[in-house]
């Protein structure tokens, strides 16, 4: 069977007149971390969000696990992502936005909530509600709701954005153990060297298309 998880042809999406995506073709295969670099602008969180389901494609194809098309919805729970603004619910604490999470996914491990928390650094925030959280904070609980449930694939669009060095250095970590168990992480930064020390390949960005 082929490990191949992700691959798009001719991926294009356009905005009126203008393309932020332009014919982009990947081949992604499991277990590997791939990463996407270019300014802003180049095209990388759109990119990102038609990956994730977030954003429908003008133009071009995605196959993940070897759906296609309206097949993609049946598969969307095994991506796990974060792109742009965490999605919390301000008035819960971070224990119940994961909670929420856990109840769709059918999870009901006894202390796996804790863990999560304890892996990302907010396992002393208790009952504060996450519309309290500094922007790190939220970074961190997003980057916890993304890799719950073990996703086969895990998208992180500038996930070190708003973190101090140790809650980059988190990142690594995290991104690290998730290839350990041989899910696909697709990952998005400014910084090359932070790109360069995680991936096993990178592509950079530029005006909608890969051109390197």
């Amino acid at each position: 069977m082929s490990e191949l998880l992700l691959s798009t042809n001719g991926l294009t999406k356009q905005y009126g007149h203008h393309k932020a995506v332009d014919k982009v073709n990947l081949h992604i295969k499991k277990g590997a971390i791939y990463g996407f670099i270019g300014r802003n602008g180049a095209g990388k969180t759109t990119c990102l969000k038609m990956i994730s389901g977030l954003a429908r494609p003008t133009a071009g194809e995605i196959e993940m696990f070897g759906c296609k098309g309206k097949e993609l919805e049946r598969i969307r729970s095994r991506v796990g992502c974060l792109i742009e603004a965490p999605g919390l619910y301000g008035n819960m604490n971070a224990y119940t936005n994961l909670k929420i999470k856990c109840e769709l996914f059918g999870i009901r491990k006894k202390g796996y909530i804790e863990d999560i928390l304890e892996t990302v650094g907010l396992e002393g925030v208790g009952k504060k509600k996450t519309k309290h959280f500094s922007l790190g904070m939220k970074q961190r609980l997003g980057i916890a709701a993304a890799v719950l449930g073990n996703p086969d694939i895990v998208v992180l669009d500038e996930p070190t954005n708003a973190l101090d060095d140790d809650g980059k250095d988190m990142v690594k970590r995290i991104v690290k153990m998730q290839k350990e168990r041989g899910a696909l992480v697709i990952i998005s930064c400014h910084e090359m060297q932070t790109l360069e020390e995680l991936s096993d390949e990178i592509v950079r960005l530029k005006e909608g298309r890969i051109c390197e």
